[in-house]
């Protein structure tokens, strides 16, 4: 197998593994591994959250969907009353990896736990509603980055 073959079997197993069982956080990639974010970031905004309902892994399976395939992702998810970036918001979670096979379950009941973390800690019980919406961008792995591992 040649070293090209090798490291596209390595992306693709990669792929199988990114929030399929456990979110995976960017923060929690080893250092070593070079990552570039291309672009600007994207925003996806959730239709079905508001104060006193859950996010829906069918709201997360269609983000995720959108999503190219072969890519891998990044994504900054946040809660905001107005469903503005531009306004203030409140950042759920650290940055989160994704691709398209990522799992909407797992995603949902992560988010949603963080959701009620929030609503919590900042005594936001008596808000009429709030927004999801996440912020992406696609991330490159420098696969010759793997040569410096000792």
């Amino acid at each position: 197998m040649e070293f090209q073959e090798w490291l596209q079997s390595v992306q693709l197993e990669m792929e199988k593994h990114i929030s399929t069982k456990n979110i995976s956080l960017l923060c929690d990639l080893d250092k070593r591994i070079h990552i570039v974010k291309k672009g600007k970031f994207s925003y996806w905004k959730s239709t079905d959250t508001k104060y006193g309902s859950d996010l829906h892994s069918t709201s997360v399976y269609s983000y995720l969907n959108d999503l190219e395939d072969g890519k891998i992702y990044t994504f900054i998810p946040f809660i905001s009353i107005n469903n503005r970036p531009d306004e203030p918001y409140i950042i759920l979670s650290q940055q989160i990896l994704v691709t398209r096979k990522s799992s909407s379950q797992i995603i949902a009941l992560y988010l949603n736990r963080k959701i009620k973390s929030a609503i919590n800690l900042y005594d936001m019980h008596n808000l009429e509603g709030f927004y999801v919406t996440f912020k992406y961008k696609e991330i490159e792995i420098k696969w010759d980055s793997f040569k410096e591992f000792k």
